[in-house]
């Protein structure tokens, strides 16, 4: 492994990453101690072949839904090597995959899929089938992977590598603490390569669209893929067929979310990457229009958090602002607080969807504001 690549791999890690491996070392300790000395021992450990992932600390992690999800943390440094074989394989990866792939991507968002979306619908593609693959990250087969991993890449000593984090990533049992049995199946989720790895493993489902054929006798596409990590949406002017993608997926070991995977036509809408479609027939009968605006969740979500910050605010100032236009300047800073911390919510969800018909869901966030900035004063 190249010095600049280690390097490079150093520079980008996750600096405001608060839990640490099962090591406990942190980049702080590192930088203290020296970056050269830690970089030039991972070096040489892979130069002898030395180098064996460590063990890996986990944490559940609570969902919206009140379930919790499997993250797994990484030593300091298991994460510089994945990220320094991230810096290898991506370019790679990257020549191959399909323009229909939007997640996890340099130069890709959400945002740029929604667009996509967009476009289908507004060419008359409005028979949707919105997909989701269960459990994607945790029910990739090794095997299979890495069968495929290897008509990519020849490099010994990356599969090697790749193959000993598949395993360990694996090793969990009922209470998270690693069970020394690999499972066979699943991707790290907290791993640095994992995302590029399901992209990759992915990719033959990207590639399905263009082997099948699902052409019209002019040989344009009927059926358009677009896919951000393990959701999608599959768009056309035909009614769509779920069982073919259900067959494929199975072929990939895989299997789609039952109660997330659905059909329908544009004019029910339908929701994709945190976006709402819908299409709607004008009264007039001189056509349609394409409604693309944020989700009830996403909105829900940033009142949820404004209501969240004036209550902790709240409780750290029991006594309360009495008159905003006091002299106390503790009461005045409190109340700045609030409305900075607010707007550190609020802005990122603004920008995300400033390309959308937000502004229904922008009267509401900023009802909640003012409602709750009242009541703090």
């Amino acid at each position: 492994m190249k010095d600049e690549v280690l390097y490079t791999a150093w520079k980008s890690l996750n600096r405001t990453t608060k839990g640490t491996g099962v090591d406990s070392l942190t980049i702080q300790q590192v930088e203290a101690s020296g970056i050269e000395n830690f970089i030039r021992a991972v070096k040489k450990e892979l130069e002898i072949n030395r180098y064996a992932a460590d063990e890996v600390r986990r944490v559940e992690i609570p969902k919206r839904n009140g379930e919790t999800r499997q993250l797994g943390i990484l030593t300091l440094k298991d994460r510089l090597v994945q990220g320094a074989v991230k810096l290898v394989l991506e370019p790679i990866f990257e020549a191959d995959f399909e323009n229909c792939s939007y997640g996890y991507r340099a130069y890709r968002s959400a945002k740029l899929a929604s667009l996509e979306v967009y476009k289908w619908l507004e060419a008359g593609s409005t028979h949707y089938l919105k997909g989701d693959i269960e459990d994607c990250f945790d029910s990739i087969p090794h095997d299979k992977l890495m069968k495929i991993l290897k008509t990519r890449i020849e490099d010994k000593l990356i599969l090697s590598l790749v193959q000993d984090w598949l395993k360990k990533g694996s090793q969990a049992g009922s209470s998270g603490k690693a069970s020394g049995k690999a499972s066979g199946k699943g991707l790290l989720q907290g791993g640095i390569i994992s995302p590029l790895l399901v992209n990759f493993y992915l990719d033959q489902f990207d590639n399905h669209w263009t082997e099948i054929g699902l052409k019209n006798v002019e040989g344009e596409s009927i059926e358009h893929l677009v896919r951000f990590s393990d959701d999608f949406v599959v768009l056309s002017k035909e009614w769509i067929d779920p069982e073919r993608i259900k067959a494929f997926m199975g072929d990939l070991g895989l299997e789609l979310n039952k109660e997330k995977t659905y059909v329908g036509t544009a004019a029910n809408g339908f929701e994709f990457v945190g976006f709402y479609f819908e299409v709607i027939e004008e009264e007039n009968g001189a056509g349609s229009v394409i409604r693309v605006m944020p989700t009830e969740g996403s909105i829900e979500k940033v009142v949820e958090s404004i209501e969240n910050i004036v209550s902790a605010e709240s409780i750290n100032n029991k006594e309360g602002v009495e008159n905003v236009f006091s002299v106390n300047e503790n009461k005045v800073k409190a109340l700045n607080t609030v409305i900075n911390n607010i707007y550190n919510v609020v802005d990122p969800w603004v920008n995300y969807y400033k390309h959308t018909d937000y502004a229904a869901g922008l009267e509401r966030i900023e009802q909640c504001f003012n409602k709750k900035i009242k009541e703090f004063i």
